[in-house]
């Protein structure tokens, strides 16, 4: 074999070497990615997969009956349950309407999530979601509905709105997370999952609240 042959297989065996090692690397990211976040998912995945959708934006409610409940009463359970809900934030705000027996608030669930390219940096940093979540307790006597919308959601720091109406100009529906081939598709679908997880959390929360008697007796 000559010489330029030989340095023409040598370089076949360290492409070889390069490529091997960046398969390892890539499956050690995949192993951990899985075991932070859940199996991986398909490329393309429809949005109902994971989250209740009504006229292509998350959306679900539930009506519960609480029969010998007052309004009133009703009323007042919302208003703590709304309270415990979500941690506040400066865009963050909440509306009550005794008269119609609506509570809502209008906050954020934000969501981390690392990719395995992340994973392989020097300096893995996490990327994070903001999903605007619009709850509402609508209370009758005996009986009251949970509804949670979430039309939208923005992709960086929240500390670089201003005021909800900044966040509005900058966000981005919910739809284009899913739906189509695109860049880091499993990311955003793990994404997904966990915002599904944390609805379930908050109605669970709510309805929790909601069949606790008032403790006024004192």
């Amino acid at each position: 074999m000559n010489k330029r042959a030989l340095l023409q297989k040598q370089g076949v065996i360290l492409l070889f070497l390069f490529f091997s090692s960046l398969a390892v690397n890539a499956q050690d990211a995949i192993s951990w990615t899985v075991r932070n976040n859940g199996s991986k998912v398909a490329d393309t995945v429809a949005l109902e997969d994971y989250l209740p959708v009504s006229g292509g934006i998350v959306y679900e409610d539930v009506v519960i009956e609480l029969p010998g409940v007052t309004k009133q009463e009703l009323y007042s359970r919302a208003k703590l349950a709304v309270q415990k809900t979500f941690t506040g934030n400066k865009l963050g705000s909440s509306n009550y309407d005794p008269e119609s027996g609506i509570v809502s608030v209008n906050n954020f669930y934000d969501i981390s999530d690392m990719t395995a390219l992340n994973i392989l940096s020097s300096n893995p940093a996490k990327d994070t979601y903001y999903f605007n979540a619009m709850l509402s307790i609508i209370v009758k006597e005996g009986k009251y509905k949970i509804k949670m919308e979430i039309p939208d959601y923005s992709y960086g720091q929240l500390s670089k709105y201003k005021s909800y109406a900044d966040f509005k100009s900058g966000s981005l529906p919910i739809s284009t997370l899913a739906n189509q081939r695109q860049n880091m598709k499993r990311q955003r679908m793990r994404v997904l999952k966990t915002l599904n997880e944390k609805m379930l959390t908050t109605f669970n929360l709510v309805r929790t609240e909601m069949y606790k008697k008032l403790d006024t007796d004192f």
